[in-house]
């Protein structure tokens, strides 16, 4: 029972002292005791007479300074109690200073609000299962976990540290582990979001300290793409030489062990662009496909197979101009850049997925998670009074989520498959604000196959997190907890399919393992079997 109390309210502060009073009353009354699993400690200390009486508490206060005559060890537990309104987190006095944020924390009531989410339970410092939080599962440090990182935030905005904390090296530290997995938002009880606040503040660096050279490279890859695409292979000859690592090294901070994704070169637009006109074909709708950066300059090869697969099933692709999504600015620090990106980005999908007489709704379908959920979720934040950017995310979805209600919700023959067993790891965003279960449907829907969903958390990657030097052993550790153990430990053919790059790539470099995304699994299928053009329409 969770009894709403206001602590910061005088009034809140006795009711509780009152109702914790009362209840300690009744546990007297039916034979009970006030400790439980956590002890005694501050809270109950102050009842430990009335449970157990004078006698034993002065012999508990012997025994204390028999053993501790100075009271340094937990003091004020047990013996010489404060009342329990003393060590309070918040009380009548407490106040938050008011400062501009980057992003709207409208949805949360403010920025300390959205801070005072952590209620310091702890959920975040489990050892193992689920995905929150990879870093303190890896470091088992509790700065390195979300209540860790809420703490020190509280800190800076609360007074017992200077405000200016914010964009000091210390507060930057503690939350330099956060790999903005998302996984608070979804498994903590309360729904912190601490990748939010970490974008925050590393908005609030990029604005007062200035982009160190690995923030401007990071920050850039959207701009990298072409120059990359357009020199291949020259370009991914230099970027593979040992010589341009070690110096990419002390430059930008980028790990030299991490090998840096190829450019492709043919892009995936230009593939597209390229392509015979389909506009007179029949089609039972349309899909806006989302071309994001990675996609389009590292991995075309996906979304030809995206553009197969929907074809397949009597859909028209259409691909328009897109920016960059904004995660890699975001990421960085340039809050500025990613709310460009995202205002044109939300223009151009809300023009694309406008619909004419008699159309069916128009969806939106994203490949990679990151990019495609900015529009769901920070897009909402980046310009929180565009109603566009509402009603695009409403008709924004991931491929799985679109591919699965067209071909397992309305009764369409499944794809073959000649894989005996596939392995699926969830991308961390992916599991924290859509769920997995469209994806294994998808997979479960293939005649034939074994399907395993991979018990694993973050992969330890999280986009750019894996390639810095600093992060790089971390990063490592996190894939070694489930994911890395996974994949070694199977036997026999199988695949592994996940729809993050991030991922593909970590598990490349941890177990030498190639996997795929879900619609190269799919396009592969239909090569050999045929099309389902005779899909019926979608129910999304």
């Amino acid at each position: 029972i969770r009894p709403l109390i206001d602590p910061k309210d005088r009034t809140g502060i006795d009711r509780m002292a009152r109702i914790a009073d009362d209840i300690s009353d009744l546990v007297l009354e039916f034979g009970g005791a006030l400790s439980g699993e956590h002890g005694d400690g501050l809270v109950r200390s102050p009842f430990l007479q009335k449970m157990f009486g004078p006698v034993i508490t002065e012999a508990f206060d012997r025994v204390k300074q028999a053993f501790d005559p100075d009271g340094l060890m937990n003091p004020g537990k047990i013996v010489d109690p404060a009342p329990m309104t003393k060590n309070l987190r918040y009380w009548p006095d407490y106040k938050t200073a008011e400062t501009h944020t980057a992003l709207s924390f409208e949805r949360e009531g403010g920025l300390a609000a959205a801070i005072e989410m952590c209620n310091g339970q702890g959920a975040c410092r489990k050892a193992a299962g689920g995905t929150m939080c990879p870093s303190f599962m890896a470091t088992r440090d509790e700065e390195h976990s979300t209540r860790g990182r809420a703490n020190a935030l509280r800190s800076a905005i609360s007074g017992a540290l200077p405000l200016s904390a914010l964009t000091e090296d210390r507060v930057y530290q503690v939350m330099d582990l956060c790999l903005g997995c998302k996984a608070c938002k979804a498994e903590c009880p309360s729904n912190v979001d601490m990748a939010k606040l970490k974008y925050e503040l590393l908005a609030r660096r990029w604005r007062e300290n200035g982009p160190s050279m690995k923030d401007r490279l990071l920050s850039n890859v959207d701009r990298l793409g072409p120059l990359g695409s357009f020199l291949a292979p020259l370009s991914n000859w230099v970027l593979g030489s040992d010589a341009v690592a070690e110096l990419t090294e002390k430059v930008s901070g980028i790990d030299r062990r991490r090998k840096l994704p190829a450019y492709a070169t043919q892009t995936f637009s230009q593939w597209f662009s390229s392509r015979p006109d389909t506009t007179n074909t029949p089609t039972r709708g349309r899909v806006v496909l989302f071309n994001d950066t990675f996609t389009n300059y590292n991995h075309p090869e996906i979304g030809r197979d995206a553009v197969t697969v929907i074809e397949s099933i009597g859909y028209e692709a259409i691909v328009p101009d897109f920016r960059c999504c904004g995660r890699p600015q975001l990421s960085a620090g340039d809050a500025d850049r990613a709310r460009r990106n995202a205002a044109a980005n939300v223009g151009i999908a809300a023009q694309a997925l406008a619909t004419g007489p008699g159309e069916q709704d128009v969806y939106m379908v994203g490949l990679e998670p990151s990019c495609i959920l900015m529009f769901k979720d920070e897009y909402l934040d980046l310009l929180p009074d565009d109603e566009a950017a509402k009603a695009v995310a409403d008709r924004t979805v991931l491929v799985d989520e679109f591919l699965s209600s067209v071909l397992t919700h309305n009764g369409l023959e499944p794809f073959d498959c000649l894989r005996e067993k596939i392995l699926f790891h969830g991308h961390c965003q992916q599991k924290a604000l859509l769920g997995t279960e469209r994806s294994m449907e998808l997979l479960r829907a293939l005649p034939g196959s074994e399907v395993i969903e991979i018990d694993s958390g973050c992969c330890g990657m999280a986009g750019s997190f894996g390639f810095e030097k600093e992060h790089y052993d971390v990063s490592m550790e996190i894939g070694e907890q489930a994911l890395f153990p996974a994949v070694r430990g199977q036997t026999g053919e199988f695949e592994v399919v996940s729809l993050g790059m991030s991922c593909r790539q970590q598990i490349a470099d941890g177990t030498g393992k190639r996997a795929l995304h879900l619609v190269e699994l799919l396009a592969e299928s239909i090569a050999r079997t045929g099309t389902h053009a005779d899909a019926p329409a979608s129910g999304l």
